[in-house]
This record gives structure tokens, sequence and C-alpha cells, in this order.
């Protein structure tokens, strides 16, 4: 499987987007993320990527600044039906408002450094990371 995820930064502030997976969800529930999803077929990964911030956000001024991460990844368990290849991007958005899916039941705008401290996940953490040494850059 391909998947993607997005950092996505709010031009006017500099702060990003962080989701709260509902706790009820079979993967990653109660915990903060970033919007991402599975790539289907024929769509190419920026076609997945504004699919999939729509549908978790209402986003639709999204803006693909460049890839930060591309890594390996295992959706729960250990075996192949779980195995992911995930490119991560940077994007903007001028929007403020987010319509969340069923998948979230909250949100932040908030800066890297207080992102870092609500999340959990290794992969997201070192994603904000190269992030923000790609925008100092």
């Amino acid at each position: 499987m391909i998947g993607i995820g997005a950092i996505i930064e709010n031009s006017r502030s500099g702060k990003i987007l962080l989701l709260h997976r509902n706790p009820s969800m079979d993967f990653a529930g109660d915990q903060w993320d970033d919007v991402g999803g599975r790539m289907c077929q024929f769509e190419t990964p920026e076609e997945t990527l504004n699919r999939e911030v729509k549908e978790e956000t209402g986003i639709t001024d999204l803006t693909i600044i460049k890839p930060i991460d591309v890594s390996h990844y295992f959706r729960g368990a250990k075996i192949a039906y779980n195995e992911m290849i995930v490119i991560t991007y940077w994007c903007k958005t001028t929007s403020d408002e987010i319509t969340l899916s069923s998948e979230h039941d909250d949100y932040r705008w908030v800066f890297p450094e207080e992102a870092l401290k609500l999340i959990d996940d290794a992969s997201l953490k070192r994603n904000i990371q190269r992030y923000s040494e790609e925008r100092k850059g």
C-alpha cells in the first residue's frame, strides 16, 4: 500500500494542523495525527493528498510545497496487509476553519514545537522536524 501524509501550514499564522483521532478508531485512536490516507488505484500521490485533505478537513485551497519524507510504516501489526510506504508532504493553506470527518474528534493549529509535545508517534515527530528544517532552509 501507498499512503500519504500532510504537514499543513497555515500561511497566515505559521502554525500547523493536528487532528485528534477519534478514540473509537481501529488504529491510533485517541492520538494526535496529521492528515493522511491510502492511495486509491489509478490516483497519483498528489490526487490522494488533495482528496484526503478535503475528506478529513474540508480544506480545498491546498498548495503542495514539496515532499519531505518517504518512509516504511506498519499500520498495526507487522504483517503484509498493514505494510505501507508513506509519502509525507509539506502543504500550505489560508483556511482556518476545519470540518472534521468521523475519523477525528478535534483539531488544533499549533506551532511545530507544541506539536512535538502532543504527538506520540515517532514517525510523525520526525516529519514535523523535517518540515521545520525545510521551512528554515
